[in-house]
């Protein structure tokens, strides 16, 4: 079966939400955290082993009488949360046996070795995709964002709630509020002298992209990230032909050379 990453991803991810709902029905209730041990059993991974990886987050081992998963024991425990359900992920993509169809995944180049990279990529953004459903099921999820309310400071309790990191927590709240939401993280740039805040491309279900990447000191971001509070603004937004000034949230997250920000930013307020 040759497949696109868009109906990969549909697939791939429908298989993590029946993984769900057989958790669910096993426990006979839904209160978060989903820990990837749980998962584990349901699929057939026979132990989890946390030790020493170096620069490795996560290996999954096929082994003749059962997978085992090994995470790093070095980081922090709700990185080792997401490292497990990606090996999951993977151990799904395995199970599908899904074959994908790089040229409908990555540019063409004259690289020979593009066509494996591309291959490689999508497979880590398959497995990201059903670490986030396993962590975070979108239903559930919803049903948590609505009780905090959409707004920057709903991302430390749900976050918390299902023990997963900031970034990913509010990459989450884009994917799955119903509201349309565009998450942006802001970090420190250049590393060595930093003259202001880059943010990275933002997620989200809609097309949205800052006017200004890079922000220099002073900023309301800047504000933001040497504070504790949350910060309201603006900022310019560009969608084809057309920029917008949108409402924008943002706190800042970390400590030390680990420090960045987030922002929320709202299309449709």
């Amino acid at each position: 079966m040759s497949l696109n990453l868009e109906q990969a991803t549909s697939l791939i991810i429908e298989r993590a939400r029946q993984l769900v709902n057989r958790l669910i029905e096993q426990r006979g209730h839904e209160t978060p955290p989903f820990l990837p041990e749980e998962f584990a059993r349901l699929q057939g991974i026979k132990e989890i082993v946390k030790t020493d990886l170096g620069k490795v987050s996560a290996i999954l081992l096929k082994l003749h009488d059962g997978d085992i998963i090994k995470v790093n024991a070095n980081h922090h425990p709700v990185r080792q949360n997401f490292s497990c359900a990606h090996e999951i992920g993977h151990s799904l993509l395995r199970e599908l046996r899904i074959e994908l169809d790089t040229e409908n995944i990555e540019y063409r180049t004259f690289n020979p070795q593009a066509s494996a990279v591309a291959r490689a990529r999508a497979r880590e953004r398959l497995c990201d995709a059903v670490a986030a459903e396993l962590l975070m099921p979108e239903q559930v999820f919803k049903q948590y964002l609505k009780g905090f309310g959409l707004s920057i400071n709903a991302i430390e309790p749900l976050s918390h709630v299902f023990r997963t990191s900031i970034q990913t927590t509010a990459y989450r709240i884009a994917e799955v509020s119903e509201e349309p939401c565009l998450t942006l993280i802001w970090k420190l740039w250049p590393p060595n002298k930093p003259k202001g805040l880059r943010c990275k491309f933002p997620k989200g279900k809609f097309k949205h992209i800052p006017l200004h990447a890079f922000v220099k000191h002073p900023s309301t971001l800047q504000k933001a990230f040497e504070g504790s509070s949350s910060v309201k603004s603006s900022k310019i937004f560009v969608t084809g032909n057309t920029r917008k000034s949108l409402p924008v949230e943002s706190k800042g997250f970390g400590r030390g050379e680990n420090r960045y920000v987030v922002s929320l930013a709202f299309p449709d307020r």
